[in-house]
């Protein structure tokens, strides 16, 4: 049954804008693919140039961007598209002003940045021409991407909510969520967003090492200091001290994959880098135990992501997974406007939805979509890409 309780279009709230005759549904794996889909529904005239609003459910906030992007790349249209990953996918769309209001809905499980709604600048910063914000959140902190002084400012509303509880055992469950989906007033046109590790999901840093606990190694190493107030000028060393942590980490790691050995190293020989000498030496032992050869970038990767708390992980069961699509996927979509277009993401290749559960989240919350909204059949994109890059 589709959702006729609001009768709305986009084109009803602004009249040059086209309608899809049904809504298309864009099923991705790497979640940053998503984003060339509307690009093109922009170029299309299906959504506004400028301040769409995407509702996305995720486990990952998506909100970071990369400490070498460009403004100017990321006001370049498509042609940013190939240096995002799937984390900082959304806010180049944002600097270039596409994107005027994120709302983050996350499990309970997620807590990267904290429930309520705040306006944040994103520009230039005036020395560096790089990307950055003025949020002094530890998210953005944490990856020194905090900036007072921007050019080219745009500014956004990021809103983040909880949306559901596995183990809750509210009986009023579903009107709870049709409350908060009330709450959040969201109005067309819009983007629906949803990444299936939303239902379950988990941490590939994890299994990196396990046996000796790398992930948990790499916490001291990688740690920051997180302001004691937001004074600008405390904020500003902070970042200038995390950026030079994280300047010397990455040529240190460098190094590691290019010479698999800190011996040669000819820079200076900081307290950081005997730190990391020292876990080169217990990883190095370990990997001669498996048979294996060491992937530092990997290490380095996951280090990236061991401040703070670390990544979420919550595999779900089947029946938690049931509860999260009936109680909570189920209400919020009848209670919200139909969307211009939808897009999913798999997450599974690189470790984030576990690959044994992901085709079934994916069929259940496919159904959900068609019984609420006159959807057009899924565009299985990650399949067409998939059997690409085979030939």
């Amino acid at each position: 049954m589709s959702n006729t309780n609001n009768s709305n279009n986009a084109g009803d709230v602004i009249p040059y804008l086209k309608q899809f005759k049904r809504i298309p549904i864009y099923v991705v794996e790497e979640h940053n693919d998503a984003l060339q889909f509307i690009y093109s529904a922009i170029g299309g005239k299906k959504l506004p140039v400028e301040g769409n609003t995407i509702v996305h459910l995720d486990s990952h906030p998506d909100l970071l961007v990369s400490r070498t992007l460009r403004g100017s790349d990321a006001r370049s249209g498509r042609a940013v598209l190939p240096l995002l990953d799937i984390e900082n996918w959304i806010l180049p769309a944002v600097a270039a002003g596409h994107i005027g209001r994120v709302v983050w809905l996350r499990p309970p499980w997620a807590k990267q940045l904290k429930d309520g709604t705040r306006v944040i600048t994103i520009g230039d910063d005036k020395d560096t021409g790089l990307v950055r914000v003025d949020s002094a959140e530890p998210y953005y902190l944490s990856d020194a991407l905090y900036s007072k002084e921007l050019v080219e400012t745009k500014q956004f509303t990021l809103t983040v909510a909880e949306l559901g509880d596995p183990d809750c055992e509210r009986e009023n469950e579903e009107d709870h969520t049709i409350e908060t989906t009330k709450l959040l007033e969201i109005t067309q046109p819009y983007v629906l967003d949803i990444d299936l590790d939303f239902f379950s999901t988990g941490n590939p840093f994890l299994s990196v090492f396990e046996s000796i606990g790398l992930y948990d190694l790499l916490e001291p190493i990688f740690s920051f200091e997180v302001p004691e107030n937001d004074d600008v000028e405390t904020v500003k060393r902070v970042i200038r001290n995390r950026e030079q942590q994280l300047q010397e980490l990455e040529s240190l790691f460098q190094f590691l994959e290019e010479n698999d050995s800190l011996d040669k190293w000819r820079g200076v020989k900081t307290d950081l880098f005997m730190e990391v000498s020292d876990l080169v030496e217990v990883v190095r032992g370990e990997a001669a135990r498996l048979g294996v050869a060491p992937d530092w970038w990997a290490v380095f990767t996951a280090g990236c992501t061991r401040d703070q708390d670390g990544l979420p992980c919550h595999v779900s069961t089947y029946q938690q997974i049931q509860s999260l699509v009936t109680r909570s996927l189920r209400p919020l979509l009848r209670a919200l406007p139909p969307p211009v277009l939808i897009t999913i993401a798999r997450s599974t290749d690189d470790g984030y939805c576990p690959p044994d559960q992901v085709d079934d989240i994916q069929s259940l919350v496919v159904h959900e979509l068609k019984e609420a909204f006159e959807t057009e059949e899924p565009n299985y994109y990650y399949l067409s890409k998939r059997n690409e890059e085979d030939e």
